[in-house]
């Protein structure tokens, strides 16, 4: 017997948005083999694929005389694993939570940092460290408030599925975020590492 699959992606605008199995449920992932869309709870892990139950039932071999999945991966008769053309961010799939924590973290920070510009005591420190700030003067509470609120939209697009979309949203608004000082800088850098990471795991892998 031999299994080849395309490996675990997260889902994006181009995959359906909720479980081939549970349609009221949202989809994280497809299936390795078939390439249905899987909800969390249809999410078979085996080896170093993802299934769905049909194919965890019907493709799965098991040990003799355990009826426990055996270990491995069926290889090509060429020799090696075929996980097909796309990366497999499977603990990216287990820890979704993760990016998103990051993602709200960055938002609130840069949020803060805008909010701490209405101090005169805290303004005046600032520009010591960013001079560029001066000129902002109130305008930068305004511009933190939006560029947080861009965050959290693109929060909302990871959450829904749209992962590259929300992560393209998110680097950008990062980024502008340091004329204000960058949600105290951490905020910038939550920002734009959680994105890439995010990018990252939906690169090509060929």
């Amino acid at each position: 017997m031999e299994l080849k699959a395309y490996s675990y992606v997260l889902v994006d605008d181009s995959l359906p948005a909720s479980c081939y199995y549970h349609a009221s449920l949202p989809a994280v992932g497809v299936c390795s083999r078939c390439g249905r869309s899987i909800c969390s709870s249809c999410y078979k892990p085996y080896a170093d694929l993802a299934l769905c139950p049909d194919c965890y039932r019907t493709k799965v071999p098991v040990q003799m005389g355990t009826g426990m999945p055996a270990p491995g991966v069926y290889a090509p008769a060429s020799g090696g694993v075929w996980y097909g053309p796309f990366l497999r961010p499977a603990l990216l799939v287990r820890y979704w939570w993760v990016p998103a924590a990051l993602f709200l973290t960055a938002a609130v920070l840069i949020i803060f940092n805008g909010v701490a510009l209405l101090s005169p005591a805290f303004l005046s420190a600032w520009v010591g460290i960013f001079p560029w700030v001066a000129p902002l003067a109130s305008f930068g509470f305004i511009l933190g408030a939006i560029l947080g609120l861009v965050i959290i939209g693109g929060l909302v697009l990871f959450l829904l599925g749209f992962r590259i979309l929300g992560a393209f949203l998110v680097i950008p608004a990062a980024i502008v975020s340091l004329f204000i000082g960058g949600g105290f800088i951490v905020g910038l850098l939550i920002g734009v590492v959680s994105s890439l990471l995010v990018l990252l795991y939906h690169r090509p892998h060929l």
